[in-house]
């Protein structure tokens, strides 16, 4: 025993587990060799049931609940999807995913599982794929073991040795295509002590679309390589899509409540500054370790592609909290998921001063409030009609434009005519309105003048109406994602 002993701890260093298995081999203590890993890599002696048992698996931004059990073998049950998705409000786009949402469900289990991937590529797909976990020590994180053409099904185990919260990805093929499509999502290896209880747990996860300017076969649009090796994304979105953590999906949660985000950045390459807009994590498990101790009173945590973070934060006032990278234009990519907290007011933590005493809050203007009806206006002709460029009589209309939407954002037009169109800006931040070719390309497009109408200005877009009916879209070039709208042309 004092050999042992001298074995993992002569030094200070680390305790050498390989030196301390050749020791018990040598002297055929298999006995001493349970007794001795168990305290010194954390394994559970308890003699309770273990067996295999099914993974229960959701999307998110759900999580399954925490593991309380001993050791067993755990299956996890993949598809590799391919599938037509809006990610952006009028924006359809073929992604590629694990069992249908982006990112793809969260893996629970603890230290100490022996953890079976079976990973199935639908037959109906196109592509090879295959699965990297973070948390694995072998070849590739798996991804050699599971390279999948449709139809087929591979698996691997692996043992979950460290605690903590790791990314998994597709790595087949041209990686970076495969991830920026959906291809990600994250593994939770719980550790044998509880940590910190908390009321609400979320998962959420952030990357990139690279879309080309043109839309495809039946308007579903395209990867573009040349925009993803650039690092220059279209959207950056969390859980898949740019309003997936808005409207009737935002976070929920009541004040006086303890919140634990599981956040996990698939990249492909851009560096996420994951901040909370009026919350300061109270522990932040950086890089989603859970071996270290959390840091405390952080404002804002680092996540790379690849990477991963764990965040708890107290709610002690009523109302919306914005999740955002504080790469802060990014969030006029799509980047921004809402967090809606109900309950009692606490002016000691917080009051605004503008409204003493109120006891409900102000209503919100209908011009920027989320959610809110937005009537379709049909331009009327003038009163003294003149010709238009396609022959027919001039259209006048008014757009107010706030942060960020039109009002209105649906328009009727007349093929053939020619629309004036006012343009009033009663929001803070700058804006535009720029209206697309038939093919969905506002490159060569028609845009206001001046091109950057400042808060409280106007400006005016004079547009020759096709003769071909259809629909077109239009947005604001400074906040390309959240501020769009449509014009039927009749």
């Amino acid at each position: 025993m004092g050999k042992l002993a001298k074995l993992a701890w002569d030094e200070k260093s680390p305790i050498n587990i390989r030196r301390i298995k050749h020791w018990i081999r040598l002297t055929h203590a298999p006995l001493l060799a349970v007794v001795l890993l168990a305290m010194f890599t954390g394994v559970n002696c308890s003699t309770g049931a273990t067996g295999t048992i099914e993974a229960v698996l959701v999307a998110p931004p759900n999580v399954p609940p925490r593991v309380n059990r001993d050791a067993a073998h755990v299956i996890v049950n993949l598809e590799a999807r391919e599938e037509v998705r809006e990610i952006a409000p009028g924006v359809e786009y073929r992604v590629w995913d694990f069992n249908g949402s982006v990112p793809g469900p969260l893996i629970r289990v603890r230290v100490g599982d022996t953890v079976e991937i079976r990973l199935r590529n639908r037959s109906e797909n196109m592509m090879l794929h295959n699965i990297d976990l973070h948390a694995v020590n072998g070849p590739g994180g798996g991804a050699e073991a599971t390279n999948v053409a449709p139809g087929e099904e591979k698996a691997f185990t692996f043992k979950a040795k460290v605690p903590g919260l790791f990314v998994y990805h597709c790595a087949a093929g041209i990686v970076a295509d495969h991830i920026s499509n959906g291809m990600y999502g994250a593994i939770l290896v719980d550790g044998l002590t509880r940590g910190p209880a908390v009321d609400r747990e979320f998962y959420v996860g952030q990357h990139e679309y690279y879309l080309s300017d043109t839309p495809g076969a039946g308007g579903v649009s395209q990867l573009d390589s040349t925009k993803l090796l650039a690092e220059d994304p279209t959207y950056v979105v969390f859980n898949g899509a740019t309003k997936a953590l808005q409207g009737d999906d935002v976070l929920r949660a009541n004040t006086g409540e303890t919140v634990r985000l599981y956040v996990t950045n698939g990249g492909p390459n851009l560096i996420s500054s994951f901040h909370v807009i009026g919350e300061i994590f109270d522990r932040a498990y950086q890089y989603g370790t859970l071996m270290s101790p959390p840091l405390q009173g952080i404002q804002t945590v680092l996540i790379p592609p690849g990477g991963a973070a764990i965040v708890d934060f107290g709610l002690d006032v009523p109302g919306d909290y914005k999740l955002v990278d504080h790469s802060i234009a990014r969030v006029s990519k799509g980047g921004l998921g809402i967090l809606h907290v109900t309950g009692d007011e606490d002016p000691g933590t917080f009051q605004d001063l503008g409204k003493p005493g109120a006891a409900e809050p102000t209503a919100t203007s209908p011009a920027t409030a989320e959610g809110s009806p937005t009537p379709t206006s049909t331009g009327a002709p003038a009163a003294t009609a003149t010709p238009g460029g396609g022959g027919g009589a001039t259209q006048e209309i008014t757009i107010t434009m706030g942060d960020n939407v039109f009002q209105p954002n649906t328009l009727e037009v007349t093929a053939g005519s020619r629309v004036a169109i006012t343009l009033r800006n009663e929001g803070l931040q700058p804006h535009n309105m720029h209206i697309a070719t038939a093919s969905g390309v506002f490159n060569a497009g028609t845009v206001s003048v001046p091109e950057v109408i400042l808060a409280g200005k106007s400006g005016t877009l004079t547009w020759d109406v096709p003769g071909t009916p259809g629909t077109y879209k239009f947005r604001c070039d400074i906040h390309p994602v959240d501020m769009t709208g449509s014009i039927t042309v009749k």
